[in-house]
């Protein structure tokens, strides 16, 4: 096959996994580690936070965990957060079909039992036909469900750990978005977690979830012990290396190279962000005429990838309230990083009137903290997209 019939190797999009996953390397071992500790001992460890901005590619981090965590005989589930289903609807309905295979695959013990009881006792309907089926009888729960949503979802995930910890094995559960939950539902499960962290052999439950750059602080505001109880893991940018790896190895793969100044432009272009990264490659696949894209096919690529993310950025933009956008126009002008005086003094407010909007647009993932009193855009291009707008 000539290199110029090959397949696009490059995946621009939300949660779509890249061909290399690069600069991740270090995170990635830390959870290896755990994924051989915890059956081993039986015991959970802290939950994870992972947070950062749109584009970095935490949905993907996630999948790679999960499929992990399954090559490693993990049971395994899946949920993001947010309407229109609360958290525990979302649960139990991404634990209903391991739950209904281990069901299956041999007669139930005492421990796979309680947690068909605790689950069916929720009473969410989890398939089409509106029912719960698992081929066996189960009698109803000791405890008493439905009356708070942090015990309920404390008596699935212990009655799932002791399970997982009578089969030798351990589970994993990611939450994508957890920030878009409301702030109840997110109370809920930091009760839930904090409880069976208390427990003399933690069960083996490992929780991953991931948010916006300001989750830590989303957390914190549902349980005053969030802090302690989860590990936080920020991810931002690639560096340099690790960006240019992740542009030339797939097309290494495929036996086309870029030049140097091609992927030097690339890198700068795309501020290490994984999704612009992904899309100046792809561009650039597209545009090359043989076996090396050139930086005239890069800079072509560049144009074409920061047009395509208009389409993300006007919807950021659209969708922000008069406050807002003055407070992101103001921040645009600036370059897309600025002290909040300096922003106060542009909009001819006072720096304390500043802090609703400010909060409001750091959850929603439009700008994030930059050091004591700055803030910044998290993605490149922003702030050119908003001069232009206006």
């Amino acid at each position: 096959m000539s290199v110029l019939d090959a397949t696009n190797p490059y995946r621009p999009g939300a949660g779509l996994a890249p061909p290399v996953l690069a600069g991740r390397d270090a995170l990635l071992e830390e959870f290896d580690t755990l994924l051989a500790e915890v059956p081993r001992t039986g015991e959970g460890q802290r939950p994870w936070a992972v947070a950062g901005a749109r584009g970095v590619g935490k949905t993907v981090l996630l999948l790679e965990m999960l499929q992990r965590a399954h090559d490693a005989g993990w049971t395994t589930a899946r949920l993001e957060a947010g309407p229109p289903d609360s958290l525990v609807e979302s649960l139990t309905r991404a634990l209903y079909i391991p739950l209904r295979q281990a069901a299956g695959r041999a007669r139930p013990g005492k421990a796979l039992r309680r947690v068909l009881a605790v689950f069916s006792a929720l009473r969410v309907t989890v398939d089409s036909a509106g029912t719960l089926s698992f081929g066996v009888d189960v009698e109803p729960p000791a405890e008493d469900t439905g009356a708070d949503l942090g015990t309920d979802l404390h008596h699935l995930l212990h009655a799932l750990g002791e399970w997982a910890r009578a089969e030798g094995t351990a589970v994993l559960l990611t939450i994508d978005e957890l920030d878009a939950a409301p702030q109840a539902e997110i109370a809920a499960l930091n009760r839930a977690l904090h409880r069976l962290g208390q427990d003399d052999l933690p069960v083996p439950v490992h929780v991953v979830a991931a948010g916006q750059a300001a989750l830590p602080g989303t957390l914190a505001r549902a349980t005053a012990y969030a802090e302690r109880l989860w590990a936080f893991h920020h991810i931002g940018p690639l560096d340099d290396d690790a960006a240019a790896h992740a542009l030339r190895a797939p097309a290494a793969h495929l036996r086309v190279s870029w030049e140097e100044g091609a992927v030097d432009l690339a890198v700068r272009s795309s501020w290490g962000v994984p999704f612009l990264l992904q899309s100046i490659g792809r561009f650039a696949w597209q545009l090359r005429t043989g076996a090396v894209i050139t930086l005239d096919d890069a800079a072509a690529a560049v144009e074409l990838a920061l047009a395509d993310a208009r389409g993300l950025f006007a919807a950021r933009w659209e969708q922000l309230t008069q406050a807002q956008q003055s407070f992101v126009g103001a921040l645009a002008d600036a370059g897309g990083e600025a002290d909040l005086g300096d922003l106060a003094a542009a909009l001819g407010r006072a720096p304390g009137r500043l802090g609703r909007v400010r909060s409001d647009l750091v959850a929603r993932g439009v700008v994030e903290p930059a050091g004591r009193g700055r803030v910044r855009f998290p993605l490149p291009g922003f702030a050119e997209y908003v001069r232009a707008a206006r």
